[in-house]
């Protein structure tokens, strides 16, 4: 397995569903324009939480504190 559930769930909710990986580091997904290809590189890229994402959490794990 290439791509870790923390990698898998921030594809989730990027809208991209990891279908099938295959040994050769292409990996099938499901997208709202229907299936795609993808090579396991360009997928933990797109995994990498943005600047928002960090902010976001920061701000809930402040607010959860108070």
């Amino acid at each position: 397995m290439t791509l870790s559930i923390k990698q898998r769930a921030q594809l989730r909710a990027k809208g991209i569903v990891v279908r099938i990986e295959y040994g050769n580091g292409s990996v099938k997904c499901s997208t709202a324009q229907g299936d795609r290809y993808y090579t396991a590189g360009e997928l933990k890229q797109l995994a990498k939480p943005g600047f928002f994402d960090r902010l976001t959490a920061l701000m809930g794990v402040r607010h959860a504190a108070n």
